[in-house]
């Protein structure tokens, strides 16, 4: 096959206002579709102070990243560059293109960070994210921004394939406190199906109220009263529990008895004593030269869920 050329979609990007405009015509871009359809709250009860420099931040270590791209010579210095100079070699990241402009030539427009050529008509998208902390809802939504380049690059590009959405997490920004917040990480985000995409742009596109299909179902979310009710149930029995126990053991310690029984209930006092435990992990440290395949015993453990009330 031959090798893929990527096309100017000749949308013209204002960095200064952050508009996309195609032909005279303005078109829409993908993070305020986003805030406004499944992340409203993102920034709720942080000050415009701090989210200017935040943004302040990021646009220079993308400038940076972009103008060592760009010119391999172009390099300032900087540990957040040299972290992605690390990050791109680990993970074989070859360059194709910084800011790539991708569109559906109707309605919307955005500009991809990063994206690197993975085989003639293959690529992998990337987008570099300086946040002091990678929440699940950042990473929730940087997939969903990733899908949505996918799906408007290989409209843009009919023959290209996206094998791959990473995420670089990037930022080395000096603490109040003293020290720095160095953070030199990269992870791959699975990619939301196009279709579901298609459908979150028309419905924006439409005025709608997108339905978004991973949230927490309605009958989940209906459950959550009854789930408290058991929650502060089963604490209060925990603690009744504990409670009679510690009473039952005083009384056995001081009368010097081991067992107690009913017809239908049956106590055993366990005696005090101490525990070794073998530290594996400092022993693995300490002796890297043992293999310790033969000793290992792996079991499977079932999936399991966590509710915080």
């Amino acid at each position: 096959m031959a090798k893929i050329t990527l096309k100017n979609t000749g949308v013209i990007f204002d960095a200064t206002n952050h508009t996309y405009t195609l032909k005279g015509q303005t078109l829409s871009g993908i993070t305020g579709m986003l805030q406004r359809q499944l992340f409203p709250d993102e920034f709720a009860g942080i000050s415009d102070e701090v989210l200017n420099a935040a943004a302040d931040y990021g646009t220079s270590v993308h400038e940076s990243i972009e103008r060592f791209d760009l010119n391999w010579a172009d390099n300032d210095g900087t540990q957040e560059v040299a972290d992605y100079i690390d990050i791109c070699l680990k993970y074989g990241l070859n360059h194709e293109a910084s800011e790539y402009n991708v569109t559906d030539g109707k309605v919307w427009a955005s500009n991809i960070d990063k994206v690197y050529r993975t085989g003639d008509d293959t690529f992998t998208l990337a987008d570099i994210k300086t946040y002091g902390q990678m929440t699940p809802d950042k990473r929730e939504k940087v997939r969903w921004q990733l899908s949505i380049y996918a799906y408007l690059f290989e409209l843009v590009n009919k023959k290209a394939h996206v094998d791959k959405l990473l995420v670089l997490h990037i930022r080395n920004k000096q603490k109040r406190t003293g020290g720095y917040d160095h953070i030199a990480n990269a992870f791959e985000v699975t990619r939301i199906p196009a279709e579901i995409v298609k459908d979150l742009l028309d419905t924006d596109a439409a005025g709608g109220q997108f339905k978004n299909p991973y949230a927490i179902p309605d009958e989940v979310r209906d459950m959550e009263q009854r789930i408290r009710e058991l929650t502060q149930q089963r604490d209060a029995a925990d603690k009744e529990l504990a409670e009679i126990k510690a009473k039952i053991l005083a009384d056995m310690v001081a009368k010097e008895q081991k067992t107690w029984a009913t017809d239908t209930m049956r106590i055993t006092r366990k005696y005090e004593s101490t525990r070794a435990a073998f530290d594996l992990k400092r022993f693995r440290v300490e002796h890297p030269d043992i293999d310790f395949t033969p000793y290992e015993s792996v079991t499977r453990v079932a999936g399991s869920i966590t509710i915080t009330i």
